[in-house]
């Protein structure tokens, strides 16, 4: 690998050989393909810029971190404050803290998405500080669904491991958590036209689910999930006739009262 000092990387791109040849790898549109291959480069969000901090007087459990470090780490307590109530003032701290820092974009949108798949409550919030901190552009939005489809990938690597049927138990709950999370985020997105074609496979997702799960609490969990999803994205208008059958089968197989109200629910739209 060739290390270059900056001297030496401005007399390259002042170079009249580097600059034609840059203008053919515009023309060909290239450049497009290089900007995805960086944007998709993964920050290793535990090892990030960090230094010897020699103020003197500098608080004890930040002493060995960067400006950068401490920054990351004060949004992200930020982020766990952020309610209905404080919005508007936790939005504007934080857009403080990230002034002339537009190389933590990709980090903070990550912490702040990964947010969402915890606090769901949350996520119309969450959505609206990303715009807010980084107004709503071609760019961001190719962050964005870039990043929700890695967390995606992480939910779904995530290995059933525990030493016991009970912690299994638990690593299962907690993925499955982290799933209906993960598809109320991207009914938002969607609805937002900032992503496209992944409700009907989360919806398609949590049918078989509810198809094939035995357990109560995991299928409720599910059926409360599907509704919020359906009743987000079609609102008052009429399912899908579909999707309608397949609630109905599902209906007539519940035992459970409690599971089978939830998805008459669904079809009356209460």
């Amino acid at each position: 690998m060739n290390i270059y000092s900056s001297e030496k990387v401005n007399q390259i791109f002042q170079d009249p050989d580097f600059l034609i040849n840059y203008n053919e790898y515009r023309k060909e549109k290239k450049i497009d393909d290089l900007f995805k291959f960086i944007n998709g480069i993964e920050l290793n969000k535990k090892y990030f810029r960090l230094e010897m901090n020699k103020k003197k007087g500098f608080r004890n459990k930040y002493r060995n971190m960067s400006e950068d470090t401490i920054a990351l780490k004060e949004i992200n307590s930020l982020l766990n404050k952020c309610t209905d109530k404080n919005f508007l003032s936790i939005r504007q701290k934080i857009s403080e803290k990230i002034k002339s820092k537009d190389y933590l974009t990709d980090m903070i949108i990550e912490s702040i998405l990964e947010k969402c798949i915890i606090h769901t409550p949350y996520i119309p919030l969450y959505l609206d500080l990303i715009n807010y901190l980084f107004p709503n552009n071609e760019i961001i939005n190719d962050k964005i669904k870039n990043t929700s489809e890695k967390i995606h990938r992480d939910i779904e690597n995530l290995e059933i491991k525990g030493e016991s049927d009970y912690l299994r138990l638990c690593e299962r709950n907690k993925k499955l958590d982290k799933q209906i999370g993960y598809s109320l985020l991207i009914t938002e997105l969607e609805k937002n036209n900032i992503i496209e074609g992944k409700i009907h496979p989360t919806i398609d997702y949590l049918i078989k689910t509810l198809s094939e799960c035995i357990e109560d609490e995991t299928k409720y969990k599910c059926v409360q999930c599907l509704y919020n999803i359906l009743k987000s994205f079609y609102g008052d208008m009429l399912l899908p006739e579909g999707y309608n059958q397949k609630i109905k089968a599902l209906i007539n197989e519940e035992k459970t009262s409690k599971i089978k109200f939830k998805m008459m629910d669904i079809l009356e739209r209460r």
